[in-house]
């Protein structure tokens, strides 16, 4: 309907009875649906009319004052509720729960299924809602999306539209003859195409249909033509869930393929049946979802270790960083301070064979001196620069050349040191020092000393700091664990009992003895135990006691206070 014949028709019924008529929200092909409110309650209300053009038949008429007393003659949760019924100009009109929600036809799209859980959520409010309508005679016969009402942020639902309902009434003479059809063609079942006599088992046909659809994301019976439809629908199976979704559990594909039975006496024969198998499905899908949660269970001692063992690690891993910097800043001190004292020591000793200018006797010094030192090199230069004295003899005469790669390191006055490249792997200081004789310069040392001792010292002492690490993470994980593991005891003690108060013991009580935390809330339990050990023995007093009978010689009988004394009078159990 277009949005100024809404308009129109709204205009037409600005009031009926005592209910105001707020806007048109829907339309059938039976009836149209407003949104009416109620001032005598201050309640917002559906009221639902039948079109003009089906009023002149009496069979439309008469069904849909059936819809009303089908659905008004009881009350379900899941049951959308009928208040009131009447008439204005001779259109038949029924007020009914406004539901703020939509059909569940809007949540099912081809080639999605909706989650199995959701799915056995929706099957079990249906069968529960259509069996309690079957119990109280009535038929639906029209079961499809259209008419589940899905509750707005909820997975809550709805049946509505009862207009076609059969009420098992031998007396009344509005009943469907036998041969009609009516419904929905793709949620009919086979009897319900064929003309037949429908019963309850219809419905749970059309709920099959709905959940193989749910599940599948495709209708189990589709056509062409009409004639196809219902051809497959009395005449073919339709295909099989596991081709369509695997991920449907057994048990879910044999209760919808039992619901499809082509044959009434082969499907559920009540909803309470099928609400029983769907309700076993889901605790099975709850159960293996609680399954891998405990997969994913981590004890409190394994948890405990391993949060100790990593804070530990990270600890130990800060500080073997931090003392191998200082260590290696120590050691290049001390090392650098040896090779300056010992470039002095060559500078002292060459300054007079340089000034002389007696490159024999420099040539045999430091040859000699190689011999007696770890030296990676060294050279004595004239004040021009030129190689006198080589621990390489192939450098002899030749002007030095200053390294390319150096990196500064100190700088005393005297003497200046660089760690230059990496020969063979390992650094080298290089120690600058002028010769002097009497103040003056005459030639320069260069000495390159090899780390190779400080790099030893440095590897030792970070294996042993990973080690003393290790170790140390070791101890606390294990004793974390240890400790975790003795707390948990008491847990499950704790555990245990409380158990026993949810099963209705209440004498339960924890015997155990602590000096610690756990001791107290020992203690709180068995108070509350107590507590709750009394309250219960008071109501058993007020709902036992009655006044004695007695027998024919007027002896008293005794009644069932006195098991209940008996009972609460034991020893208490201990856990």
């Amino acid at each position: 309907m277009r949005a100024t014949e809404k308009a129109v028709e709204q205009s037409m019924f600005e009031q009926i009875g005592r209910y105001e008529i707020l806007e048109l929200i829907g339309e059938g092909s039976m009836a149209e649906v407003y949104k009416a409110y109620d001032p005598e309650i201050d309640r917002t209300l559906a009221l639902k009319i039948l079109k003009q053009e089906w009023c002149l038949d009496e069979e439309y008429v008469g069904r849909f004052i059936r819809e009303a007393k089908a659905a008004g003659a009881f009350s379900h949760p899941n049951i959308v509720t009928v208040y009131d019924i009447g008439t204005v100009e001779n259109r038949p009109y029924i007020i009914i729960e406004l539901i703020n929600g939509a059909p569940l036809g809007d949540s099912m799209k081809p080639g999605k299924p909706l989650p199995l859980k959701q799915v056995l959520s929706i099957g079990i409010q249906m069968a529960d809602a259509l069996d309690f309508a079957h119990r109280h005679g009535v038929v639906h016969r029209d079961v499809k999306p259209a008419n589940i009402l899905v509750l707005a942020n909820s997975e809550t639902i709805k049946i509505a539209d009862f207009g076609i309902a059969h009420m098992d009434d031998p007396n009344s003479a509005q009943q469907t003859q036998v041969g009609a059809v009516l419904g929905t063609p793709q949620y009919m079942s086979p009897e319900q195409v064929m003309g037949q006599k429908v019963d309850g088992r219809s419905d749970l046909f059309s709920l099959g249909v709905i959940l193989y659809q749910l599940c599948t994301g495709q209708r189990p019976f589709d056509g062409d033509t009409m004639a196809t439809l219902l051809y497959k629908i009395t005449k073919e199976d339709p295909p099989p869930i596991a081709q369509l979704d695997a991920g449907t559990p057994a048990g879910m594909q044999h209760i919808i393929g039992k619901l499809l039975a082509k044959a009434p006496e082969r499907r559920f024969q009540s909803g309470e049946e099928l609400a029983k198998a769907l309700r076993h499905e889901l605790k099975a899908l709850q159960e293996l979802s609680q399954d891998a949660d405990k997969q994913r269970y981590i004890p409190m001692r394994v948890r405990s270790a391993l949060l100790m063992g990593t804070l530990v690690a990270l600890t130990m891993a800060v500080s073997v960083f931090f003392i191998e910097d200082k260590q290696n800043e120590v050691l290049t001190r001390f090392a650098i301070d040896s090779g300056a004292s010992l470039a002095k020591f060559i500078a002292t000793e060459t300054a007079v064979p340089v000034l002389s200018q007696d490159w024999v006797s420099i040539e045999i010094f430091v040859q000699e001196a190689s011999q007696r030192q770890t030296f990676e090199y060294l050279l004595v230069l004239d004040h021009q620069g030129i190689v006198r004295g080589a621990s390489d003899v192939a450098l002899l005469g030749k002007t030095y050349s200053e390294p390319e790669i150096k990196e500064f390191l100190f700088d005393d006055g005297n003497v200046q040191a660089w760690e230059v490249g990496q020969l063979g792997g390992t650094a080298v200081l290089d120690f600058d020092t002028p010769i002097l004789f009497q103040g003056k310069e005459v030639g320069r040392i260069r000495l390159g000393l090899l780390q190779t001792s400080l790099q030893e010292v440095v590897d030792i002492t970070r294996i042993l700091l990973i080690a003393l690490s290790a170790v140390t993470v070791l101890a606390v994980g294990i004793g974390s664990y240890v400790l975790a593991r003795l707390l948990s005891r008491p847990i499950k003690v704790l555990r245990t009992a409380l158990n026993e108060i949810r099963d209705g013991n209440m004498d339960c009580r924890i015997s155990e003895e602590r000096r610690d935390e756990l001791g107290e809330v020992f203690a709180e339990f068995n108070k509350m135990a107590a507590s709750l050990e009394a309250r219960n023995n008071g109501d058993l007093m007020e709902t036992d006691v009655s006044e004695p009978t007695t027998t024919d010689v007027g002896e008293p009988v005794a009644t069932d206070v006195s098991e209940h004394a008996t009972t609460d009078a034991s020893e208490p159990t201990t856990t």
